[in-house]
């Protein structure tokens, strides 16, 4: 796809949230007494106590898109580096960090991909559609805990075909045993127009290559989703992880002729190794 000048504003957008990302780390904002020196900067960056790192891998068993009926199964990295809890961070999906944070509460940015679709991947419900490119996306973050509950939101600005996306969700974890941790969430997910049309909208010429109906997507609430996780320490260094999730597409993303199954499960596990 050739890139229009709100594609390079977009894409200097994300350099620059990276860079803040990066430097604004050291203290709390709102208690920040004095400049931090670039020696003590250099110091805690390359503190090997300060960073915890995580290589593996495993396997998703998932929709082959949003609302498609067929099913495959894809391997997945399970690949981080955090810095502090997570004050910096990278992983598959982004690099990132929270600038800006409190007892409770944090903000912050990350950059990462989307990564798509192509109509090989559905053939049977794709045929004539094209693909989405994959492309940048730059994510506002946000964090609040409150008691034993948890709420974030993010919301993800993307190229012309990304558009824009906001997600709220809240959560909770519990230690059933030294061991044994489990995760639940729940949340929603808008998207603007732009978002809707490229991945659940029928263009004319889409309409004439597929032999779908022409179909306009509006903005509105995409999708409500819940999710539960278990994470579980076999020893000091090796953790395995089991994900399920369930994704119900909602509005114009539920009535689209795309979507031939309006309710997505997804299974993954994971096995890492933390140093």
């Amino acid at each position: 796809m050739p890139y229009t000048s709100r594609s390079i504003s977009f894409m200097s957008l994300a350099v620059l949230t990276a860079i803040f990302t990066l430097n604004a780390f050291g203290k709390e904002i709102p208690n920040r007494p004095e400049p931090i020196q670039t020696e003590q900067v250099s110091s805690a960056l390359f503190a090997k106590e300060n960073w915890a790192f995580a290589l593996g891998g495993g396997v998703m068993y998932r929709a082959k898109y949003e609302g498609s009926n067929n099913y495959h199964a894809i391997l997945i990295p399970d690949i981080s580096a955090r810095y502090k809890e997570g004050l910096i961070f990278a992983n598959w999906n982004g690099i990132g960090g929270y600038p800006i944070y409190g007892e409770n509460y944090k903000i912050g940015a990350s950059i990462g991909p989307s990564f798509g679709r192509e109509e090989k991947d559905d053939r049977e419900n794709l045929r004539g559609v094209g693909d989405i490119d994959m492309g940048l996306i730059v994510n506002l973050l946000g964090e609040y805990d409150f008691g034993p509950m948890k709420l974030s939101g993010k919301i993800s600005k993307g190229d012309e075909e990304y558009g824009t996306t906001a997600k709220i969700e809240v959560s909770k974890t519990f230690s059933l045993t030294e061991k044994l941790k489990l995760k639940v969430a729940a949340g929603n997910t808008w998207a603007d127009e732009e978002h809707m049309q490229s991945y659940f909208g029928i263009s004319p010429a889409q309409a004439m290559r597929s032999g779908y109906n022409q179909y306009e997507a509006k903005s509105g609430i995409k999708s409500a989703g819940v999710s539960l996780g278990t994470f579980y320490s076999i020893t000091k260094s090796w953790e395995a992880k089991v994900m399920l999730t369930a994704d119900k597409l909602l509005s114009d993303a539920a009535d689209s002729p795309l979507t031939k199954k309006d309710l997505n499960t997804a299974t993954m596990v994971t096995l890492s190794y933390k140093f």
